[in-house]
């Protein structure tokens, strides 16, 4: 088996390492500054990347992927490697888009899926709760469909960057007699609904990069939700899943 790199691969590479050296944000070049970071600096090389076309490499290209194979793929994680460029924030690109192009309705692969490509909307992920450990499937928060809204109370944490989120996918208690592993529901919440609260964490650093996010009859529509009500434990799975296969 020949695993030599190609000079088509060679090319690539040399398109890539440039593109990188002229384009990487000054600002996160130097790894002594990355502790305080705003949103906007943040979001500086996804922004890069995304008017360049190579922010989801992963994706299919029919929802904004590169198209690249999987040499050019991992010739694009050793180049970003090698030159130490920051990690792109990885819940809507690593975990919540492949799990909405999977299980989500064209609606939802229209809006959810341009907002995570362009940056203009920052996801944070709403699993772990004060009282379940390493136990997901004990989550308390519960949803209750009034109309054509959902009512949201309870709380998580360990939220990671909260504070800097749009949107957060969640998965929250929507059939209180169903099994726990049953039961459970997928939603997409905006982080700016009424009744959300958003606490930081301090660390011994002095940073607050997690959050406890209180929901006190917070109200979503009812077709925030991805894939079929009670099925969330099977969507958090794959999101899990998928986000391993994608890092």
């Amino acid at each position: 088996m020949d695993l030599a790199f190609t000079k088509e691969d060679e090319q690539f590479r040399h398109e890539v390492r440039e593109f990188i050296d002229k384009n990487f944000p000054q600002k996160l070049r130097d790894i002594d500054k990355r502790t305080d970071l705003t949103r906007e600096d943040m979001l500086s090389w996804h922004k890069v990347l995304y008017n360049k076309g190579w922010i989801a490499p992963h994706w299919p290209k029919e929802y904004g992927g590169t198209d690249w194979n999987i040499t050019q793929r991992y010739i694009w994680d050793q180049e970003c490697a090698n030159a130490g460029t920051t990690p792109l924030i990885p819940f809507g690109l690593t975990m919540l888009g492949p799990v909405i192009i999977g299980f989500g309705n064209d609606e939802q692969k229209d809006w959810v899926l341009k907002g995570i490509l362009s940056g203009d909307d920052w996801w944070c992920q709403g699993y772990s709760e004060p009282n379940s450990g390493s136990d997901l499937a004990s989550l308390q928060t519960k949803g209750e469909l009034d109309g054509d809204e959902w009512v949201i109370n309870g709380q998580k944490i360990w939220t990671s960057t909260a504070k800097f989120a749009q949107m957060c996918f969640c998965l929250v208690r929507t059939e209180p007699d169903a099994p726990k592993h049953q039961g459970i529901s997928y939603l997409l919440i905006p982080m700016d609904t009424p009744g959300i609260e958003i606490r930081p964490i301090m660390q011994m650093t002095g940073d607050a990069d997690f959050n406890e996010v209180f929901f006190t009859d917070v109200r979503i529509p009812a077709t925030n939700i991805v894939g079929e009500r009670g099925e969330g434990w099977k969507v958090a799975n794959a999101t899990l899943t998928l986000s391993l296969i994608h890092i």
